[in-house]
């Protein structure tokens, strides 16, 4: 049996294979500066967004957020778990992966589980087959289609139909009244026994949804009702398989598809994550009769770096929202984000990607509230903020919020917020920060170092430049050519104002042109993220790029003293016309170069040369206040 694979040797591997190499061997890379570049293989899109440093032996994609060593890489690009992933580079680089001894106790359980498994699997493939075969098929049939299902997603999902009866899955199971099968499927949990000592089937007459683990092993089943029979969902009951608190339907589905995952949605139920599915949704997962726990929030984070909670949008789905904020707030590690869906009244994920489809429910994913921001809202909602003493209750029923948080980047910009909220420093956090401190629980999660790292911990933004004494607000002359390297301080005073004021980024248009630098592009991409979330604040905009490469980068120029003429749009849509105008200079030199050459031009290229003049000129002479203002 094979045993774990030592941490040791995952270190010296990684030591011994170069990520470009592993990159390029499956993306064709090209060298941009010190970087190389591409475009993300996890997401479509037309313009090359992601990068590898030789550097820090990392890739990070500004789009999607993908980002991890050479190792993540081939996991997520081939689509194979850990151990054939590290399988894959030790042949690439020439070594043998030795496993640690497995213990007696891991060797007895994989034993005693092992019969049980395979009589859940035989389970699951009789519930599909009856969903084709049997004569009572056509009310299940009829209930999916209703649904907006197809066979295709059916047939994935592994969704199948318990026939009404008593013991159609026994008899299939057990047709000889095996004693020892039928106490395994009662300790599965497929059979229930009587006082008597009979038995009979746990699921009669429902659609059948299987519950599968990480390898995609059969552990459970929930079953919905056809009929008006109660409940009209049952889940499996907890069994030496099925540990429901930690298990979550739909993640083995998601990993399942080729695709970067970059976050997951909790909805609540199986319809929910199916029916999104069905719309190209491959993201969403659903508990399985229980609220969300830290175990399943802190598996997730180990995959994605973003989990969307959805609520209903009544006062109820409000009163959810704060418990999942309460239970997620010890697992955010700097790198990780929690945000809230609210939907509208009477809609369910099911119901609303069926009326909306996919592009708008993704818009409102891109949309939902970050965890954040609605901490501070909803407990605005339980005092009266316009008074002195409301305020001072705020201050207290905030600060054991915020007290939850691990310490990190994402607590300090969230004391800094409390403090900017209150118009003075925290009194209730400052006396929680400052208590003597009890150890936990040797078992206690806090006892474990997360097992995801964080993209800063592995790569830098050394390709922004550092300019330890530029003001924002120094007068520059003025430019004509559009090179990145002449552009390169206009574009970093641009990318100081914009995270001095963020609202500015929904009066820009961003530029058709390709970055031609990392400046460039995080610059770019800043604006993007703001256009798709807007922030009021600069401690907003710092939360969206928490565990990214550029994290620190950014904080720096939000720490700049601040100056006494504000940002303004112009400033920067200068900038970004000087980056459009590349083309623009582009075409006119190869015009003017034909011309210099003695090659006639024609009426129509004459008239086009004069025009690109025309427009360069315009854009030179409208230079904007970041250029030539002095603030002195």
């Amino acid at each position: 049996m094979a045993g774990r694979i030592p941490q040791s040797f995952i270190d010296d591997l990684l030591t011994r294979v170069d990520v470009i190499d592993v990159v390029d061997s499956r993306v064709k890379l090209k060298k941009t500066g010190k970087n190389y570049s591409a475009c993300c293989p996890f997401h479509n899109e037309k313009s090359p967004s992601f990068t590898v440093s030789p550097d820090k032996q990392f890739y990070y994609c500004f789009g999607c957020g993908a980002s991890g060593s050479a190792l993540k890489f081939v996991m997520e690009f081939d689509g194979v778990s850990f151990p054939e992933a590290v399988e894959k580079l030790a042949a690439q680089a020439g070594m043998e992966v030795p496993k640690e001894q497995t213990s007696a106790g891991e060797i007895r359980q994989e034993e005693l589980h092992k019969p049980l498994l395979e009589l859940m699997e035989k389970a699951g493939r009789f519930y599909e087959q009856m969903l084709r075969s049997h004569e009572q098929r056509g009310k299940a049939v009829d209930y999916l289609k209703g649904r907006g299902l197809s066979g295709k997603a059916a047939k994935f999902f592994g969704i199948g139909f318990a026939p009404p009866g008593w013991d159609n899955l026994q008899s299939f199971l057990a047709a000889n009244g095996d004693k020892n099968t039928i106490k395994q499927l009662i300790s599965c949990g497929m059979l229930i026994e009587k006082e008597d000592g009979r038995t009979y089937d746990r699921f009669r007459d429902r659609i059948m949804f299987p519950i599968r683990d990480a390898r995609g092993r059969y552990i459970g089943f929930g079953g919905r009702v056809l009929t008006d029979e109660k409940p009209k969902y049952l889940n499996s009951p907890e069994t030496p398989l099925f540990h429901k608190g930690k298990e979550l339907y739909g993640l083995y589905e998601a990993r399942k598809i080729r695709q970067k995952l970059t976050r997951f949605v909790i909805v609540e139920g199986y319809m929910d994550v199916v029916a999104l599915a069905e719309y190209g949704i491959h993201y969403a997962v659903a508990t399985l009769g229980t609220a969300t726990s830290e175990h399943h929030l802190r598996r997730l984070f180990k995959i994605v770096p973003e989990v969307i909670f959805c609520f209903d949008g009544d006062n109820a789905g409000r009163t959810a929202a704060a418990r999942a904020m309460e239970t997620v707030l010890p697992v955010l590690e700097d790198g990780l984000q929690a945000r809230f869906l609210f939907l509208p009244d009477g809609e369910d994920p099911d119901s609303l990607v069926r009326k909306e489809g996919k592009p708008a429910f993704e818009q409102r994913l891109n949309n939902a509230v970050h965890l954040p921001e609605f901490l501070f809202s909803f407990v605005k909602e339980q005092v009266d903020f316009d008074t002195l003493d409301g305020k001072a209750r705020f201050d207290q029923l905030a600060a054991p919020l915020i007290n939850r948080l691990p310490k990190g980047m994402l607590r300090n910009l969230m004391r800094k917020q409390l403090g900017d909220e209150l118009g003075t420093d925290s009194v209730a956090l400052e006396k929680l920060e400052n208590a003597p401190e009890t150890a936990p629980p040797a078992n206690h999660p806090a006892n474990h170092p997360a097992a995801r790292p964080t993209a800063s911990d592995e790569f830098t933004a050394a390709a922004v430049p550092d300019y330890p004494h530029e003001d924002p607000d120094e007068q520059l002359p003025p430019v004509q050519d559009h090179s990145a390297d002449t552009l390169a301080p206009l574009v970093y005073k641009a990318l100081c104002a914009i995270v001095r004021k963020p609202v500015l980024a929904n009066q820009l248009t961003l530029p058709a042109t390709e970055a031609e630098s990392e400046q460039e592009r995080l610059l770019l991409e800043v604006l993007k993220k703001l256009q798709q979330s807007p922030q009021s604040s600069s401690i907003g905009l710092l939360i969206q790029w928490i565990g990214s490469p550029y994290q620190s980068e950014l904080q720096r120029i939000a720490e700049l003293p601040k100056h006494d003429i504000p940002p303004a749009a112009s400033d920067i849509e200068a900038v970004l016309k000087q980056m459009n105008a590349r083309q623009l200079s582009a075409e006119l030199r190869h015009l003017t170069q034909r011309f210099e050459r003695g090659e006639k031009l024609s009426p129509e290229e004459r008239a086009r040369k004069l025009e690109l003049q025309k427009q360069l000129h315009h854009i030179h002479k409208k230079r904007a206040r970041i250029y030539n203002h002095n603030p002195h």
